[in-house]
């Protein structure tokens, strides 16, 4: 990976950033399934003073109490076409959780850990090359 680039679904917001990941995941817990409408979200850590946004004046921010972990959640997100963008928490402060949906390209993207998975759907197996923690990162 040496370019992460990303847009929203009309273009409104986009972001890029030259960092290398910190993490990538795949997160069952309720909240990524709510915002997602699936059973879980794949997302990329990413140090948040390195990445570029541009329509800031588009993007919009939700901020919930975790349901599963019960700490602030800032999700950001596109205001004209609702696509989630980001997430930033308490848990991995100065992070941005991008949504891997996002990416112009994900051909790279190869999740190295599940997290929440207390809150998996019960019919999403577990992959055999990666760790399911039953909380978070911490476990």
């Amino acid at each position: 990976m040496s370019k992460l680039d990303g847009h929203c679904m009309c273009g409104a917001v986009s972001y890029t950033s030259e960092a290398e990941p910190v993490f990538v995941g795949v997160c069952h817990c309720k909240d990524c399934q709510r915002q997602t409408g699936a059973a879980h979200s794949v997302v990329v850590g990413v140090p948040g003073d390195q990445v570029q946004i541009t329509g800031e004046d588009s993007l919009k921010t939700w901020v919930t109490v975790g349901e599963d972990h019960g700490t602030d959640v800032q999700r950001h997100f596109c205001g004209t076409c609702g696509s989630p963008i980001y997430t930033e928490n308490t848990v991995v402060p100065g992070v941005f959780i991008m949504k891997a949906g996002t990416l112009d390209d994900t051909s790279w993207l190869q999740p190295q850990i599940e997290i929440w998975g207390k809150s998996a759907q019960p019919w999403v197996e577990q992959h055999e090359t990666r760790p399911r923690v039953p909380r978070g990162v911490a476990g």
